[in-house]
């Protein structure tokens, strides 16, 4: 038996190599996201083998009820699976150190894939792997949650979208997806990139929130994760100023009418006569839109990304549903991946999307040259029945109404 060695007092840069050199990486296994996740307790902890890391976890600790806690490691630990002794070793010092917690359960979600497809392959039948970690896991005692698909189902989603960034992805890109890119250029978006512009996210934000009518995050949540990474994170704000724009389509007008009176071709005039109708009707629109608005300038979008060296997560977006004609959310995207290639980053993850592939957000995100992941999904040690069923079966859906409270206000 070898000789593992178990700690809670490690050496946080130590820590993130780790993290960030396995083919595990997240974010939230990094030592920052103890420090996002400010309303948690947070341990530190790792496995050594002559006194090098071979496994780490950044355990969250929420206080629960009667002087109990709940463990939590989001897409963790990070380890070998394939190694039993590592996983039973690093397991079972893991509950000790729970119980000394009072913790009712100790709740994990493995960052361990059992497929990666690309979206255009979602129905080829990809075979599944790691299906013998699921196994080893449950013959320890862990309870599978199951290969759920709803996004609700999981603390964290399942389904993740990721993609792998090139140098020359926008060669590959779609041609609708790049006409969206430019299209937002065209009708005048202007973005804005810095720590100030949380409150244009949160205000892009809101707009998910009224018509979901669920209360997300704060204005003062993305300051501190801004906060928290620092240079290691990006918030771009995208809007649209009427009086600029209406501007630019007035001068667009007359210089094409300006060359119709020049005597083009057949052709060339049909093309310059389409494309005054279509500045006419824009022109149109943004009146009624500047009319309705009372002000010069609105919000239509805003995204929050955070990045290490090796992967960037697009934590948050929002969009304000008058304006997706501006197409906003395409031109944040791209700048972003621009980022990847600046920074030499080849993956950037998308987030957690719903099972089924078909909904609203996966067909935007599938325009982007998108991989699907499919974790083994979320396990449970339970420690204490009877806390933790109330917790499990209870808990949930008093924040569920409790966000759906917080929004409808």
């Amino acid at each position: 038996m070898k000789n593992y060695i178990f700690n809670t007092k490690v050496n946080l840069k130590e820590f993130d190599d780790f993290v960030i050199s396995s083919d595990q990486n997240s974010l939230f296994q990094c030592s920052s996201w103890a420090l996002v996740k400010e309303n948690w307790d947070h341990i530190f902890t790792s496995v050594t083998l002559d006194s090098e890391i071979v496994a780490t976890a950044l355990v969250l600790v929420r206080k629960m009820p009667f002087h109990t806690t709940l463990f939590y490691i989001p897409r963790g630990p990070v380890m070998d699976y394939k190694n039993e002794e590592l996983v039973h070793f690093y397991l079972d010092n893991l509950k000790k150190l729970a119980k000394k917690h009072h913790a009712i359960a100790v709740r994990f979600d493995p960052a361990i894939l059992t497929r990666v497809y690309s979206y255009k392959d979602r129905n080829n039948g990809i075979p599944l792997e790691n299906l013998d970690v699921v196994e080893s896991l449950k013959k320890y005692g862990a309870i599978h949650s199951g290969f759920t698909t709803k996004i609700e189902e999981s603390t964290q989603p399942r389904f993740n979208a990721e993609m792998n960034v090139t140098k020359d992805f926008e060669d590959h890109l779609e041609h609708k997806t790049m006409k969206c890119v430019r299209n937002a250029i065209h009708k005048g978006i202007e973005i804005k990139e810095g720590r100030e512009e949380v409150k244009n996210l949160a205000v892009a934000m809101h707009y998910t929130e009224v018509r979901k009518q669920v209360a997300l995050r704060s204005e003062d949540y993305f300051a501190h994760m801004m906060d928290v990474y620092g240079d290691c994170g990006i918030c771009m704000s995208a809007s649209l100023n009427f009086p600029k724009q209406l501007k630019r389509l007035e001068d667009s007008i007359n210089e094409k009418k300006e060359q119709i009176a020049l005597n083009p071709t057949k052709k060339q005039k049909a093309a310059l006569v389409r494309e005054i109708a279509q500045d006419e009707k824009e022109y149109q629109k943004l009146e009624e839109d500047y009319k309705r608005e009372g002000k010069d300038e609105v919000i239509t979008s805003g995204i929050l990304a955070c990045y290490n060296k090796n992967l960037m997560e697009l934590f948050y977006m929002g969009n304000n549903p008058n304006y997706l004609r501006m197409y906003s959310s395409y031109l944040l995207y791209k700048l972003c991946l621009d980022r990847c290639v600046e920074l030499g980053i080849e993956k950037c993850s998308f987030g957690g999307i719903e099972g089924t592939l078909d909904d609203g957000l996966t067909l935007f995100k599938s325009n982007w040259l998108m991989n699907v992941e499919e974790y083994i999904g979320e396990f449970n040690i339970i420690l204490n029945h009877p806390i933790y069923y109330a917790f499990n079966t209870i808990y949930p859906k008093v924040l569920k109404l409790a966000a759906k409270a917080r929004g409808k206000k």
